[in-house]
């Protein structure tokens, strides 16, 4: 009667998990090794170069800024055809170089542009302290200087060689386990760190309870309201949260589908990170490892990686963790 009595309390479990997951568009569980040969391509770029001073006319020397590119057409304030953000240092004397047409995309395609065409204006939008809070403007028409016309300013075209991201590169503090792009072109995914964290933490919150911590995809969330509600040192979301390796400190545990979408390409992640022969880095084991997706004030759900599996155990058991970050 036991064995029947825990047969029925697994086949609920299991039953609970996939409605849950049916809930939110449930990933298969298909492993994959697909990966793309070709992690390179080359861009047609904006050469740009021009002096920056501060709105008090002072040269902006050894300076990281913020920078927002915006490509007009037909006049300067005439048509946005494209825009992006980047990051970019003045020299000793105040000169700036950029190259356009590599960087965060936030508005139209670079393809728009056709150095041919135009006329075209260049504007840019800086922050002298390196962020978003733009308050220095430089708007100059598009000189092509390959043409031979002689400006204080210079446009050129380049060529850049781009580094495709790809699924097993190691990458952002981590290893890339998921990419996707958004309507802009732009790359983003989901990084795995490049060993576990633990081989024996808690989940920890034992008797809290609330809507905070259910998110099925998205760990960031999950974590946030963990750390919110008092994670104990030593806990599992705690020590994804305190994570940091190669200056990236935004780790958190992964929600249910992230770890499903990890365990899809577990194949992948095992060869590259076990046969590196680096004793900084480890495949994932067959063993369970926390989600930060919770059930109830006393149960939240792990995932197995022995057999790709989920169960919702008590929060004081202690397995496996390992932490991700997203880009």
């Amino acid at each position: 009667m036991k064995e029947i009595s825990y047969l029925k309390s697994k086949f609920f479990q299991w039953f609970a998990l996939l409605i849950f997951l049916l809930g939110t568009n449930m990933i298969s569980f298909t492993q994959t090794q697909a990966l793309n040969s070709n992690h390179t391509y080359t861009v047609r770029t904006i050469v740009y170069n021009t002096l920056v001073m501060s709105n008090s006319k002072i040269l902006l020397k050894n300076t990281l800024l913020g920078i927002k590119v915006s490509i007009h057409k037909g006049s300067e304030k005439g048509e946005i055809i494209y825009a992006e953000i980047q990051q970019a240092k003045t020299n000793v004397k105040g000169n700036l170089q950029i190259e356009i047409g590599v960087s965060y995309v936030v508005h139209g395609k670079y393809s728009n542009f056709d150095p041919t065409g135009g006329p075209y204006f260049i504007r840019l939008d800086i922050d002298p302290k390196g962020g978003t809070d733009y308050n220095i403007n430089i708007t100059r028409p598009f000189v092509n200087s390959a043409k031979g016309i002689q400006t204080n300013f210079k446009f050129a075209m380049g060529n850049k060689v781009i580094q495709k991201r790809y699924v097993g590169e190691i990458w952002g503090g981590g290893i890339i386990f998921h990419l996707n792009k958004d309507s802009l072109g732009n790359d983003h995914g989901l990084i795995a760190s490049l060993h576990d964290l633990s081989k024996n933490a808690r989940w920890g919150l034992n008797g809290i309870d609330f809507f905070g911590f259910k998110n099925a995809s998205v760990g960031k969330d999950n974590t946030k309201a963990m750390m919110t509600n008092g994670a104990e040192p030593g806990t599992a979301a705690y020590l994804c949260n305190k994570y940091s390796h190669d200056g990236f400190k935004d780790w958190y545990l992964p929600a249910i589908k992230e770890m499903i979408m990890l365990y899809e390409v577990r194949g992948l992640i095992d060869d590259i990170l076990d046969k590196d022969k680096s004793d900084k880095t480890k495949g994932l084991e067959n063993k369970q490892y926390w989600t930060s997706t919770g059930y109830s004030a006393s149960t939240s759900w792990f995932f197995s990686f022995y057999n790709g599996g989920a169960t919702n155990y008590g929060k004081n058991f202690v397995f496996n963790v390992r932490a991700i970050r997203a880009f």
